[in-house]
């Protein structure tokens, strides 16, 4: 069948519900992306902040309780990356049940290549328990960033502990 021939296929008024549906969850998931980049800038951007204050309020010395904030604050930003990650998943797994919808009401239509059916995320992502959803949420490739910033941070408190870091 021809490209042109695929081109006539005329949307139902479900159809036209189900693509407004996934327009709707792609900008959705498109502001949950971002939201964890500007969430990764501003824990930085945070910490520096909250360092600078503290050190004036300890007259320029080290003190545990710099540790104890860097700790809280990347954890905190962590949870708070971690949760709109587990909700990009949730929402491309809509997406692609929306899709799958879609392709299933328009059976009368030639099957679409894999070219023209994305996959908006892997059905092992979605279908998994619970739990792994939660434990790949938190710990995946974009949070690597805050478990760097508390291995810094304990091997910094453990120098100060020490004595090795005044």
């Amino acid at each position: 069948m021809s490209k042109i021939e695929r081109d006539t296929y005329t949307r139902s008024l479900e159809d036209e519900l189900e693509w407004k549906l996934i327009d709707q969850l792609h900008g959705a998931v498109s502001q949950l992306s971002g939201f964890c980049f500007e969430t990764k800038k501003f824990c930085i951007t945070t910490l520096f902040a909250v360092l600078a204050f503290i050190t004036k309020f300890t007259n320029d010395k080290l003190d545990s309780s710099l540790f104890i904030t860097v700790a809280i604050i990347t954890v905190v930003f962590w949870f708070l990356d971690s949760t709109s990650y587990f909700y990009q998943v949730k929402l491309r797994g809509r997406m692609q049940e929306a899709q799958k919808k879609l392709i299933e009401n328009n059976k009368e239509q030639p099957p679409p290549t894999p070219d023209e059916t994305p996959e908006y995320i892997a059905p092992s992502r979605v279908d998994a328990p619970l739990i792994k959803r939660v434990m790949t949420a938190g710990i995946n490739n974009s949070m690597w960033i805050y478990a760097f910033l508390l291995i810094i941070n304990t091997i910094c408190w453990e120098l100060y502990r020490h004595g090795n870091l005044s």
